[in-house]
């Protein structure tokens, strides 16, 4: 293999042995290729002519311009980056405005009940399969924070939330006759009174699509839980541990008893927190010397130890 051929070899980057011979003639065939000759400085420059923008009509065109489709085309070339966590923050800021009592209460009145249905949150979602509870008040402290705990724990969007309250005029008419209230007043003021209570408690939740039914009803408490849980669609029943009392109140301390051993539904027994009371710490009280508890016969000395 002559010279040039190996240095045209190493050039290709081919290997400098080979089995097949190098076609012959190929090595003066590229070096002749390569030489610069003089009639190669007359040739131009290739220029390259500017492309026409598609999406732009020519000056000529007889078609008319669409001024709408210019400027959707225009702002579709620079579209803003939106952070997600930043839109979805957003869209839940938006979603917050939602939670309110939109629509005016609907109101049924009957002789012996009054029952109020409220919606909150209306944003009109789809849902997974609706729950429904029961929350049976008494305006006690413990009634109270057993409604707070359903809905602020148990409660999700799109449920449904019955509290009941029992105006039991048979069992306390002593109470009833100081009270100098007819029927019909007594059932007006409990059903203003806990609707009130439970739209304030809700109003804290972050909850949308929430139905609120109050009732309001003239009986035996447990003869009206009974009948409530035997006729609505039920996942839980909610109570206090303990209520106000059989002559002050409308619910009585035995009700969980009663709703535990007798609900066809779960039921929820809530107990508030009770705050740990610190344990005092008594003083240590120093001990007597040995001499003194001698001398006053609270120690016994061996006579063996004396005459040792």
């Amino acid at each position: 293999m002559s010279g040039a051929t190996i240095e045209f070899a190493a050039a290709l980057g081919l290997p400098l042995t080979t089995e097949e011979p190098i076609t012959p003639g190929l090595e003066e065939k590229v070096i002749e290729l390569n030489q610069i000759e003089t009639a190669d400085d007359d040739i131009a420059e290739a220029v390259i002519d500017p492309k026409p923008d598609p999406n732009r009509p020519e000056e000529d065109d007889d078609e008319t311009i669409d001024e709408q489709l210019m400027q959707t085309t225009e702002s579709n070339r620079h579209i803003p980056y939106i952070d997600p966590i930043v839109r979805k923050r957003t869209a839940s800021l938006q979603r917050r405005k939602l939670l309110v009592f939109t629509d005016p209460p609907a109101t049924q009145r009957k002789r012996d009940r009054i029952i109020v249905t409220c919606r909150y949150g209306v944003v009109n979602d789809q849902y997974r399969k609706r729950r429904s509870y029961l929350a049976a008040c008494d305006f006690s402290a413990e009634s109270l924070y057993a409604l707070e705990w359903v809905m602020g724990t148990m409660m999700r969007d799109g449920d449904t939330l019955h509290v009941v309250t029992v105006v039991n005029r048979e069992d306390n008419p002593d109470a009833v006759k100081a009270a100098g209230m007819s029927l019909s007043k007594e059932l007006e003021k409990a059903s203003q009174t806990l609707t009130k209570e439970a739209r304030r408690i809700l109003n804290q939740m972050l909850l949308f699509d929430i139905t609120l039914m109050t009732y309001a009803i003239s009986g035996r408490v447990k003869d009206i839980l009974a009948i409530l849980i035997q006729r609505l669609p039920l996942t839980m029943v909610v109570c206090g541990s303990k209520g106000r009392g059989t002559v002050k109140g409308l619910l009585i301390g035995s009700i969980s008893t009663f709703l535990v051993h007798n609900s066809s539904v779960p039921v929820s027994v809530i107990r508030p927190q009770t705050k740990k009371r610190k344990s005092k710490k008594k003083a240590v009280e120093e001990a007597p010397s040995l001499s003194e508890s001698v001398k006053t016969g609270e120690i016994a000395v061996d006579e063996l130890s004396k005459k040792l």
